[in-house]
């Protein structure tokens, strides 16, 4: 180097103070140039390169340079490719010094034009015996050729350079691994989450399951009871209408006049018509409670497990309406366009819980009363089922993330932001997809298919849901 001690020294404190920068962490790239820039100045060079190895591979990637073109920049060669694969492929510096250098050396690989210094020198960063990377710096025609003087001195830049890299090098690697398992820990509380959230589905469908069971034998004998009362009460009124007949041959007008003002009191023909309305109307609300609890069976399937069935997805959304019906039936009207479709092979309760949280989910975006429309079609091989809403709709950027675990609109409390992810969880073990469809005060519409024949995801790849 051409500088005395106490300038070398102020030089490699620079160039220690370039390495400790915290930009290194968030823009390597900047540094390194910064850096290298450094080394070409302090070297009284004309240019300079820094190439780094790719992980543990025989190839090297110029990652900064001064006086070579820009397009050379990510350029990449092996170990023995020119000088600076030669360098990396022995391990030792090289000195070439004017036009022995272009004899026995060929010209400086520079990218698509090739310069032939009067002098470089190239040193190998190793750290320990392991090879980092390798450093050039070039002088042109015209300044004093490098000596091995100034070899020797490179080495002390050359070792600081490689703690640098080293440590940056550990640093990425430390990053990566504090990323990686951010992501396993992410993972493991969402299926945590996802475990618990099935386990209380599971725990409500054995409720409701065993609910609908208590609940079925008190009905089954009101209802045979009140048929059993409709009958006795048709004989009775027979009985009274054959007396009504009897009153015009009674002789005793005392006893006559008696019996017609207790008619008129009890109001008898009244008696008779409002008794029958409310037989009919107790068995039409014997009727609904059964239906109810047909529909909780249904919904829950809690006798049917996870195993796979041949279903009607129209009774399985009409089953699932009815249970969440008081949620919606202030808040919208609900219109059918249900299509000839066939039944499906597939998990009839899992798929339930995907149209209630649809079904719901549609209920909340309804500020003031709207429509919520169900609809089913087919395409070849495939079934699907529509839940659409004229509610407030989505903006694209929560589209985007409605899927995600734990990701909720909905004020705190009311949502878990787990309906829609457990959601596509159950509709991927189906083999199948959710499409999204939202506009910003529209609407939103969840088309749902699913195939016609299960098909296991190991033999085919899950699909993703689509926006």
């Amino acid at each position: 180097m051409a500088f005395d001690n106490m300038a070398k020294l102020s030089w490699i404190y620079d160039l220690y103070r370039m390495g400790q920068s915290t930009e290194l962490r968030n823009d390597p790239r900047k540094v390194q140039q910064q850096i290298m820039m450094h080394i070409v100045q302090g070297m009284e060079a004309v240019s300079g390169s820094l190439s780094l190895r790719e992980g543990e591979t025989d190839d090297l990637m110029l990652v900064a340079g001064i006086g070579i073109p820009d397009n050379v920049i990510g350029s990449r060669r092996k170990f023995g490719e020119g000088i600076i694969g030669r360098v990396a492929e022995s391990g030792e510096a090289l000195l070439l010094d004017g036009v022995d250098a272009g004899k026995r050396h060929g010209a400086m690989d520079s990218g698509e034009r090739k310069v032939a210094p009067a002098s470089a020198i190239c040193w190998p960063l190793k750290h320990d015996t392991r090879l980092l990377g390798v450093l050039c710096v070039n002088r042109g025609e015209g300044q004093p050729v490098f000596t091995p003087q100034d070899e020797e001195y490179g080495k002390v830049m050359v070792n600081l350079i490689t703690i640098v890299i080293e440590n940056m090098r550990l640093h990425t690697e430390q990053e990566m691994r504090i990323h990686h398992l951010h992501e396993m820990n992410s993972k493991l509380e969402d299926a945590q989450a996802q475990l618990v959230q099935s386990e209380k589905m599971a725990s409500i469908g054995q409720l409701a399951a065993g609910v609908a069971h208590e609940i079925n034998n008190p009905i089954g004998y009101v209802n045979s009871n009140l048929g059993a009362l409709e009958k006795y009460l048709a004989d009775v009124f027979k009985l009274v209408a054959a007396y009504e007949q009897a009153e015009a041959h009674l002789s005793d007008t005392a006893v006559l006049a008696s019996i017609q003002a207790l008619k008129k009191k009890l109001d008898l023909p009244f008696l008779r018509d409002d008794t029958a309305a409310l037989m009919s109307e107790s068995k039409e609300g014997i009727s609904r409670v059964k239906k109810i609890v047909q529909d909780l069976k249904d919904f829950s399937h809690a006798d049917t497990g996870d195993e796979w069935q041949e279903s009607t997805l129209q009774q399985g959304l009409d089953s699932t309406l009815n249970i969440v019906w008081n949620e919606l039936k202030y808040k919208c009207e609900v219109k059918k366009e249900y299509a000839q479709i066939p039944d499906i092979e597939c998990l009839p309760s899992q798929l339930n819980q995907v149209f209630m949280n649809m079904m719901v989910n549609a209920g909340h975006a309804m500020e003031e009363k709207g429509v919520l429309i169900l609809r089913t079609g087919r395409e070849d091989e495939m079934v699907w089922v529509e839940v659409a809403d004229n509610g407030k709709g989505m903006p694209p950027e929560i589209v985007q993330r409605i899927f995600d675990p734990f990701f909720t609109t909905k004020p705190v409390g009311t949502g878990t932001g787990l309906g829609l992810s457990l959601s596509l969880g159950i509709i991927k073990k189906h083999n199948g997809r959710i499409e999204v469809n939202s506009v910003l005060g529209t609407g939103t519409t969840f088309r749902v298919w699913l195939p016609i024949k299960h098909v296991s995801l190991q033999e085919e790849a899950s699909p993703m849901a689509t926006v």
